[in-house]
């Protein structure tokens, strides 16, 4: 939605700015309310307090506006801001399955904060994060399957406990090895796949998610039946 503004104390300056349409703290799709705005002409920034519907909270956003971008607008002129940032913001976590939660909470636990250093930016990071996150999730799910060798899993290299516990024709198999080759290409100094980013590797983690949910789903009706 965007508005056409002219800012209080300032009845040179009107400007038009979309407003964020996701609350940066609930995460949810919104029309937020606009209670206050100032500009700082010196470095081109306005600055506009919005409070969300949905959840009550006030959040700033930053808007930067260049004097040759003007449109017009009822008869006047008005400068045509650029969305820089909101916040504070919330992370808004991954939900999984409760029997991803039973199988490895620490999985979900390290995946949510890869997922909140993405969003705060720390872009270095979070690849570091969903790597170890991966590692808990396929050692959890192969120590499910084999409890028995339960140390042997937890100290043995993730790649060998791919290749020695999981079924080659698996199709989680085939997802583990390539989430553990990208995970890995997040924390080397030069990467082996380079027309691969951080997005690959978690759209790949979340199938290897599904695929294990799967699994678990089957297990429990199996276990139903034989009763």
């Amino acid at each position: 939605m965007k508005q056409y503004l002219m800012l209080r104390g300032n009845s040179n300056l009107r400007i038009a700015c979309e407003c964020p349409k996701i609350c940066p703290i609930c995460n949810n799709n919104i029309s937020p309310i606009n209670e206050f705005e100032k500009a700082n002409i010196d470095i081109n920034l306005v600055s506009i307090l919005f409070t969300c519907p949905a959840c009550g909270k006030s959040f700033l956003t930053h808007y930067n506006y260049e004097k040759y971008k003007v449109e017009s607008y009822k008869e006047h002129s008005y400068y045509s801001l650029t969305l820089l940032e909101s916040f504070p913001v919330k992370p808004k976590e991954a939900i999984f399955e409760e029997c991803i939660h039973n199988l490895s909470p620490t999985f979900c636990n390290i995946y949510n904060q890869a997922v909140a250093s993405e969003t705060y930016g720390l872009d270095q990071l979070s690849g570091i994060g969903y790597r170890k996150a991966i590692e808990f999730l396929i050692k959890d799910f192969c120590i499910y399957k084999h409890p028995n060798d339960e140390e042997k899993i937890k100290s043995t290299l993730l790649g060998q406990v791919i290749i020695t516990y999981i079924d080659e024709t698996s199709k989680i198999r085939t997802l583990a090895k390539v989430s553990v080759w990208l995970g890995n290409d997040e924390t080397h100094y030069i990467k082996k796949f380079d027309d691969k980013d951080i997005n690959d590797l978690k759209r790949f983690i979340r199938a290897t998610v599904s695929y294990i949910t799967y699994e678990l789903v089957s297990d429990e009706a199996e276990d139903l039946l034989n009763t």
